[in-house]
């Protein structure tokens, strides 16, 4: 199953990191390299937007969404705990190898790049040419098309409210992953609001991030129906 390819390099499926308005609702979101979490916000959202990709690095972490027709990125230094690059207006680049490349531009060049193994980099370069920086990226999550997939759980877009349909209570995760850390629950039949969308190559999952009852989290997409 070609899950990262197709979604992305064909059709290029939308998804959302940060907006690329300052109205933003800060989404708690937990960093887990370490035992130790790190408080997060580069996962903040407002509004219904879908992520196209989103990778982390090992000083970075990288998102490019879409909002409307238009791509933004978003960058995120781990080590400063700064948002580097917020809203940064985006495009797809034309690659002459077997990858899909979003530049964003400003007083370096940023480029996000995913092949058709699903792996990914994220790229620097100075105004002078010079690199800055140029690492391969992990935590990998592609953009999921509308429609038939080869990720397990509902597919359905973002901006719509959904119903928990787990047999206990929906657990709200720090990031689209198994594993990762369990911010608050949602019981059964519970109704919350649904503002992105992502699969995750590594577990085959279809992941929302839902809000409920103040907390912004991720829930796998089998656990969840539209209303």
């Amino acid at each position: 199953m070609n899950w990262v390819f197709q979604p992305v390099c064909l059709s290029l499926a939308p998804l959302a990191l940060l907006t690329a308005t300052p109205a933003l609702a800060a989404a708690p979101v937990i960093h887990e390299i370490t035992n130790s979490p790190v408080l997060e916000t580069w996962l903040a959202q407002a509004g219904t937007i879908e992520t196209v990709l989103l990778f982390e690095t090992e000083s970075m972490a990288v998102r490019v969404y879409r909002s409307g027709s238009s791509l933004f990125m978003n960058l995120y230094n781990k080590a400063t705990d700064v948002v580097e690059l917020r809203g940064a207006p985006t495009q797809l680049v034309p690659s002459t190898r077997d990858q899909t490349v979003y530049q964003a531009g400003g007083e370096a060049e940023r480029f996000a790049r995913i092949n058709v193994l699903g792996e990914t980099e994220l790229e620097i370069i100075a105004a002078n040419g010079s690199v800055v920086l140029k690492e391969p990226g992990f935590n990998t999550v592609v953009g999921v098309s509308s429609g038939s997939t080869d990720f397990r759980g509902n597919n359905f877009a973002p901006g719509t409210p959904a119903i928990v349909l787990s047999a206990e209570a929906a657990r709200l995760r720090s990031a689209p992953r198994l594993g990762s850390t369990i911010l608050s629950t949602a019981p059964r039949r519970a109704i919350v609001e649904v503002i992105d969308r992502g699969g995750n190559p590594n577990d085959g999952f279809i992941w929302y991030q839902v809000i409920y009852e103040g907390t912004t989290g991720w829930v796998r997409g089998d656990l969840l129906q539209p209303t």
